[in-house]
């Protein structure tokens, strides 16, 4: 065979084998994206999956409903590649939802209040299912990161037909929704439904062991817990803080004379004057029989005995049930030294048994400069809080 053949021979196999070669590249390619496709859908699945489980798991072993709203919040936003996040809860007869969970949002960022027949919801709420909708200036709330995002992703929260609230997970460029990962929400969705439904009815057990069955106050023992906080608050903030003890007077003759249910009544009908009369941020609480309390944050002595004569006249001037004319007796204490804030609680009291015996019907002030009362059962339970 001469050179020519043998060179013809050799191109014609190094063809076949670059051939043979380029086919199987091609192969090993196709391959390789499979395989990615299939790692993808792996790894997909095991966030789906890892989601899931989290909500159960939150359902199962936590009664806390922020921390509730927050796994299902957080979760669903880190799957769904959201840049913030928010969980709105309906409030009982009003057409609005409250936002009471988010992350990466500014503080008091916008939108803290979602009206049921306005956007973002309406659309959402209206197909029952994920949707994602443009957001305008009044809607976006303000991202930690700055600026505002355009989209947010509604998923309505719905248990057995009734609109329990909806997640928002805020998107910066529209998004079109898979049928798989409208399911998961979905998914998302049932599940935290569940736990927030367990959440609220231990949060309602937990505010009915904390009210008083009759007047709907506070109770002593939500009463010696707020106390506990208020005067936490006033040491970080370097405020004053002042207590009120109000007895109802001569309420024995009252039961003696018109009976127990009309003594019920009577005591009611005084709760509401105190709430009434008392300024919103004030903790109005019954502390046992025919006692009442109030705490009041950032408020001298000149403060709270104004307050405590304007609630003495306003009982004064009250018809009580049975067409009753009844008087209180106050007891005052107030400072802004944090190193007195546990006696304020006695020295109330103690002024309180001062007004009754100079006569009832009056307010006195504690010295809070005198001796150092002896402990009161209710301030010791709120040191032990």
């Amino acid at each position: 065979m001469d050179l020519a053949a043998v060179l013809l021979v050799t191109s014609v196999l190094l063809v076949m084998a670059f051939i043979l070669l380029t086919v199987s590249l091609m192969r090993l390619r196709g391959t390789t994206r499979e395989l990615e496709a299939a790692l993808a859908d792996e790894s997909g699945a095991r966030d789906r999956a890892a989601l899931m489980l989290a909500i159960a798991s939150a359902v199962n072993s936590s009664l806390a409903l922020e921390e509730v709203l927050n796994v299902a919040l957080t979760h669903a936003g880190r799957i769904m590649g959201a840049v913030a996040g928010a969980m709105y809860l309906v409030r009982t007869g009003k057409a609005e939802m409250h936002r009471e969970a988010s992350y990466n949002l500014t503080t008091r960022a916008r939108g803290g209040v979602r009206k049921l027949d306005e956007e973002p919801l309406s659309s959402a709420l209206a197909a029952l299912r994920p949707l994602v909708v443009k957001l305008d200036e009044h809607s976006a709330p303000g991202l930690e990161a700055g600026g505002h995002p355009q989209h947010a992703l509604v998923v309505p929260i719905q248990r057995s037909g009734q609109l329990m609230g909806a997640m928002e997970l805020y998107l910066n460029a529209w998004r079109e929704l898979t049928e798989d990962q409208a399911d998961l929400l979905n998914g998302v969705a049932s599940q935290a439904a569940i736990a927030i439904r367990h959440a609220q009815l231990f949060q309602a057990q937990e505010e009915n062991a904390l009210t008083d069955e009759l007047t709907k106050l506070p109770n002593r023992r939500a009463l010696a817990q707020r106390f506990l906080q208020e005067m936490q608050r006033a040491r970080r903030h370097h405020n004053a803080i002042a207590f009120l003890m109000i007895d109802l007077d001569h309420f024995k003759s009252v039961n003696d004379t018109y009976g127990h249910l009309n003594g019920d009544a009577v005591l009611a009908e005084l709760a509401q004057i105190l709430v009434t009369g008392a300024r919103e941020s004030d903790v109005c609480a019954r502390y046992g029989g025919e006692e009442f309390a109030l705490i009041l944050h950032e408020t001298t002595e000149a403060g709270a005995r104004t307050l405590a004569e304007r609630i003495r006249a306003k009982v004064a001037a009250a018809t009580f049930p049975g067409g009753l004319k009844l008087t209180i007796s106050v007891g005052v204490a107030a400072t802004n030294e944090p190193a007195l804030f546990t006696q304020l609680m006695d020295r109330a009291d103690q002024a309180l048994y001062a007004a009754k015996q100079g006569g009832r019907n009056q307010v006195r002030v504690a010295d809070m400069k005198g001796p150092a009362p002896k402990p009161h059962p209710a301030r010791a339970e709120a040191e032990t809080v």
